[in-house]
């Protein structure tokens, strides 16, 4: 296994792939196609996932998996390296989508969660506020007036 970490995860496709081999075991490159199909409407090369997915073997990041009844092999499973390699990437992008979406989060002023989608707004004493339902502006209104 190399130290070397030559494996760069740059694109969506490879992401998934990871997310997708993380998520469900053993999983098949067909799974993976299937799967970018589906769920992100992308159609992939079948070439791209299945290198990608033996240069994740070559570095010992994933291993074969096989049935118990059978020669053949099920799919790929990861391993400890893989688990300790797919968790530093998804750290890596964790960074990337909090900072891509930190603009656009905002905060309850009644109890503090944040809140990206569905944000309650309400004009009080001429300023708006954002609230995460009406039950919180409600209880803000009744604490500032008393």
């Amino acid at each position: 296994m190399s130290e070397n970490h030559d494996i760069k995860v740059q694109n969506l496709t490879r992401f998934y792939t990871l997310v997708l081999i993380k998520s469900k075991q053993p999983i098949t490159g067909y799974y993976i196609l299937k799967r970018l199909k589906e769920d992100l409407g992308k159609t992939s090369s079948p070439t791209y996932v299945y290198d990608f997915l033996k240069s994740l073997k070559r570095e010992g990041y994933l291993e074969d998996a096989k049935a118990s009844n059978s020669k053949r092999s099920q799919g790929y499973e990861l391993t400890t390296a893989g688990e300790v390699f797919t968790e530093n990437i998804f750290s890596r992008f964790n960074n990337m989508i909090e900072t891509a979406i930190q603009s656009k989060i905002k905060i309850c002023a009644s109890c503090g969660v944040k809140l990206y989608d569905s944000v309650h707004t309400e004009e009080i004493r001429g300023v708006e506020l954002n609230f995460c339902c009406k039950h919180c502006a409600k209880a803000y209104k009744s604490q500032i007036s008393a």
